[in-house]
């Protein structure tokens, strides 16, 4: 069964590089599991400033999107250590692969949407229950901020919370960063 950290906090608290220091510390080699997709100029240079700050020959970099629970299959048994940031955006992906931003949501898509994302991170989750390994989930803290103007952005708001609460759930530690602090709440 897997060892799962889960680190959460606001935007910029420092959470990645936590997480990053925490892995360090653990078996060596360490898997990166990266979710985030250049999709504009912005969000490439995030990535490029996060692939900066960890070195190759320290990190192995897995950069995928939607099937998490494949490339852990596939690799779990190179990898004792793996750091997957973020689950935030992986949820993200998840969904706008479903809808757009022009999607109109009721309360019966917003359901569907839930069960199906749902569904996709208790197929991690059981796929975790099933690998030696120790793994540092990264997610973000969506609904301490203002309430979203949009109707999928409420739904993502809503889905995110519930994923959050089921990795906490399923979590051996639980960290929350606040500038830069850590503090260990499971």
């Amino acid at each position: 069964m897997a060892k799962i950290i889960l680190i959460s906090g606001g935007a910029r608290s420092g959470k990645s590089t936590f997480a990053e220091q925490l892995a360090l510390q653990m078996d060596k080699p360490i898997a990166y599991l990266a979710t985030a997709q250049a999709l504009d100029q912005e969000m490439a240079e995030r990535i490029k400033n996060h692939q900066k700050r960890r070195p190759a020959h320290l990190f192995h970099t897995f950069e995928e999107p939607y099937n998490l629970k494949e490339v852990l299959l596939q690799h779990h048994q190179q990898y004792r250590t793996w750091l997957l940031d973020c689950l935030t955006l992986y949820i993200s992906n998840l969904l706008f692969a479903q809808v757009d931003a022009n999607t109109e949501i009721n309360q019966n898509l917003s359901t569907e949407l839930a069960e199906k994302l749902l569904s996709q991170l208790n197929a991690l989750l059981t796929t975790l229950a099933e690998l030696e390994l120790t793994i540092i989930v990264v997610t973000n803290e969506v609904g301490w901020g203002l309430v979203p103007a949009d109707p999928v952005s409420r739904a993502y708001r809503d889905i995110l919370g519930i994923v959050n609460q089921r990795m906490a759930a399923a979590a051996d530690e639980v960290y929350l960063l606040t500038m830069g602090i850590p503090l260990k709440i499971k």
